[in-house]
Parts: C-alpha cells; structure tokens; sequence
C-alpha cells in the first residue's frame, strides 16, 4: 500500500518570506502556491504574498506562472483587479500584493440563507465583466473565473488569481477548474475571448441559484467527476429557472448564452456588461425584482 508523500511544512509566524516581509500567518494552500497574509516594514500594513509550495520549487511551470502573474498584475490597473506591488525573483518566487478585503463569493454564496438580489448580480457581473475586457484588451485571457477568484466587499467585487492567464490559442487539456472549464479548454483546444464569457457565465449562475452548473447531480455524475470526467462535455447546465423562481427572463436567458456549448454562439464580454445593465434598468422600473 502506497503512502502519500508529507505535506511541506509551512513557514511560521514571523518569518521573512522576502526582504521586509514577515509572515503574519498562512491564508491558504493550493496544489502549487502558499499565500500568506504579511507586514510589510516599508509600508507598515498588511499584504498577500504568494509563493511556490516548497515541494513544487522545482517545476518550472509553476514558478513561471507566478512570475507572470506578478508582472500582469503590476503592469495592468483595473479597480477590480488586485494591485500587485513587487516581485521577488528567487529559488522560491514571492508576489506581494494588496490585501483582498472580504470574502470570496464562494463563501457568500455558500453563507447566505438566501440568494443574491437579481441587482446585485447584475452589479456583480458589470464588474467582473470590466476587469475581463480590460484583460482582453491587453492580450490576456483570464481562464479561471469562479465564484472562488472572486474576492466581494461593500458592492465591489475583485477577480484575483491570474495565474494560468495567457494570450488566446490552444491549451493543454483541462486548463483550469474542472467543474468551470469551458469545453474548449476541457478539451485542449484553442481558446478565445469566449472562453472567459463561460466562466462569467458559470459564476453568474453560480451566484444566482447556489449550485455550480457542472457540478455533479447524482451518483453517477459524481463518480464521473471524480475520475476527472468534465460533465459540461455530456450534458447542459440546468435552466436557472429550474433551481430558482422569479428571475427575470432576461437575466437566464442571458447566462443561459454565456454558457452555449459553441463558442460562437456566446455573446461578447461586452454583450454581457451591457445585457446585465438592461436588465438593471428594467428593475429600476419594475421593483418586484428588487431585493429577491
């Protein structure tokens, strides 16, 4: 019987993780990454440092991806994007960012007794949807928005993790989040502009009716998810008016669009920044949609 290698032990309260940073504590730890909350001595407040994993110091991927991360998000100025402040290159690259206030949609939505208001969500969306046609407009495809790289405090929402951006074309198969991969990326095929309205598609429904689109609904689906089978490839998300009622049919329809198998048939990030304003401006007028 085989035994899985240890975890990496994870550095302590008061370390330096680069050069005028101490490690306040670990924020979380992903496959690849460790992300710690810090002080920062020059700045005297608190930032987000990311760092490789120590057992994955060694894969070039992985300290690329990050580097790359850094310098988009040092380059780029969006307000709803992070703001990185510097990178420290290295046997063990760290990013040091602004510190995300709040909590990550996936854990409102998973919080709250009830849904978010249609408004809220169409705010929601018009913010997302300005900070990924901001991306696009610099040659960047963000590949992995979900509820989980969307950090929402006081009606501002922030998309973070920029680690597996990159510029449109092919992609190896399954880049990114299983249960939000578009089916171009499940399938390592090229990816587009396109491929981004998918996941503000998936996060919208998502948001709106607290159930992933894709994730599994039985037994079967669940041990097909498990083996790492992508169910988007086998099956349509559910109708948002099957898991929620009083939506308005705009708003589904909409989502519904985003979420089309061929990427040709997705409208525009542009399309959809200017379909949730629609629909704002239709409940401005009618108030029955408000506060749901």
């Amino acid at each position: 019987m085989s035994v899985g290698r240890a975890e990496p032990p994870v550095l302590e309260e008061g370390a330096l993780i680069a050069p005028g940073y101490q490690v306040v504590g670990l924020l979380s730890r992903g496959s690849a990454l460790d992300v710690y909350e810090v002080w920062s001595e020059e700045r005297l407040c608190s930032c987000v440092a990311k760092t490789v994993r120590p057992d994955r110091a060694d894969v070039l991927r992985v300290r690329s991806r990050l580097l790359q991360e850094g310098w988009l998000l040092k380059e780029l100025a969006h307000p709803h994007l992070p703001r990185a402040f510097e990178t420290v290159e290295g046997d063990a690259p760290v990013v040091i960012l602004e510190t995300d206030v709040g909590l990550t949609l996936e854990e409102i939505i998973d919080m709250r007794q009830r849904r978010l208001p249609v408004t809220d969500l169409c705010h929601l969306g018009r913010q997302l949807a300005s900070a990924v046609r901001y991306l696009h407009g610099h040659g960047y495809l963000h590949l992995d928005i979900r509820p989980g790289n969307v950090m929402a405090h006081g009606g501002t929402a922030t998309l973070i993790d920029l680690s597996i951006a990159r510029p449109p074309g092919p992609v190896r198969r399954g880049t990114g989040t299983q249960e939000y991969l578009a089916p171009e990326q499940a399938l390592g095929e090229v990816v587009s502009a396109a491929s981004d309205v998918w996941g503000l598609g998936a996060t919208l429904h998502e948001a709106t009716t607290g159930v992933a689109p894709f994730a599994p609904r039985d037994e079967d689906e669940r041990e097909a998810f498990g083996r790492g089978d992508f169910l988007q490839l086998v099956r349509t998300a559910p109708p948002i008016a099957s898991l929620r009622l009083r939506v308005p049919a705009p708003f589904s329809e909409l989502v519904a669009a985003c979420l089309a198998t061929d990427p040709a048939d997705r409208p525009t990030v542009l399309e959809v920044h200017d379909g949730l304003g629609e629909v704002l401006a239709a409940s401005s007028r009618d108030r029955e949609w408000v506060g749901l």
